[in-house]
């Protein structure tokens, strides 16, 4: 799936989304490396666009050159590529971000036009799990490595963004008159804040270091396979394992408002999301676990 500029306003949910990325290694030629593909592609938008209650199993699950996203409660089997890249616009010479339209709210109609800063993220009670990197992705990223559109990473998690300020680093820029008194630089160009809280990282992947309660277990020994005529029933252990995970409900009040629409994830009429239903349409009631099944 590719949601390209302005997606402002759209919700994925309830997804299963595999062999995105040259499964069993096939096609993998030089000539076909426009194919490479990611389980879902957010490019330069500002948000709000929410992603929850999804299921991603391929080796790059999510590609977000973008702000202004949140994940909630989804499987993320996968790595997420391309953060700080795919912003220029291809000037020879000339730095060219790509500034974007953004809307007034629930609308089309363009307020303004901004380019992306990166971060404005939200990671809340996701499952992140590494699979083994099979070697033909280790060939492909040789090839890819000097490409704008991926930084081939392969480590699952939010370590992407482990150089990205806490909302309080943030606001620490700017104490005082629009951060007067501290030194000179791009403060206005930084990249902004990145929440994460209530994730469980399984089999190797990595949490960003400043998610302080990460729940990590780098021993479990995961699985995740396809079958059905459809190959659409997903076999796994990972209910097990995070069985006794307890985490805290998500409401559109725990996520706030996008960074540079100002507006928060929330259903099309304006009313408060509460991620109370899961992937099957299940209520989550008593404790709740991380992922996209509430039991």
């Amino acid at each position: 799936m590719w949601l390209d500029w302005q997606a402002q306003g759209t919700r994925v949910t309830g997804n299963l989304f595999n062999d995105n990325t040259f499964p069993n290694d096939a096609n993998l030629r030089e000539e076909c490396l426009d194919g490479l593909g990611e389980d879902l592609f957010i490019e330069i938008s500002h948000g709000p666009t929410l992603v929850d209650n999804n299921i991603f199993l391929s080796d790059h699950a999510l590609k977000l050159p973008t702000q202004g996203v949140a994940c909630v409660h989804n499987l993320i089997a996968g790595s997420i590529t391309a953060v700080c890249r795919g912003v220029n616009n291809g000037t020879p010479t000339l730095p060219s971000p790509r500034y974007t339209p953004y809307h007034a709210h629930h609308s089309t109609a363009i307020v303004g036009f901004m380019t992306i800063l990166h971060g404005d993220m939200r990671f809340y009670n996701n499952i992140f799990v590494q699979r083994p990197v099979r070697p033909g992705m280790e060939t492909l990223h040789e090839i890819m490595k000097d490409n704008e559109w991926t930084d081939c990473n392969m480590i699952a998690g939010t370590v992407p963004y482990d150089s990205f300020p806490t909302q309080a680093e943030y606001e620490k820029i700017f104490e005082g008159y629009c951060g007067h008194g501290i030194p000179a630089g791009n403060k206005y160009y930084d990249k902004l804040p990145v929440w994460a809280e209530g994730n469980v990282y399984l089999a190797g992947a990595v949490a960003m270091s400043k998610e302080t309660a990460a729940l990590v277990d780098d021993k479990a020994q995961v699985i995740l396979e396809l079958s059905g005529e459809k190959n659409d029933q997903l076999n796994t252990n990972v209910l097990e394992l995070v069985s006794a995970v307890n985490v805290e409900k998500v409401t559109t009040l725990t996520l706030g408002e996008a960074f540079e629409p100002e507006q928060r994830f929330e259903n099309p009429d304006g009313s408060e999301i509460v991620f109370d239903t899961d992937y099957y349409g299940n209520k989550r009631t008593g404790n709740i676990i991380p992922g996209p099944f509430a039991k």
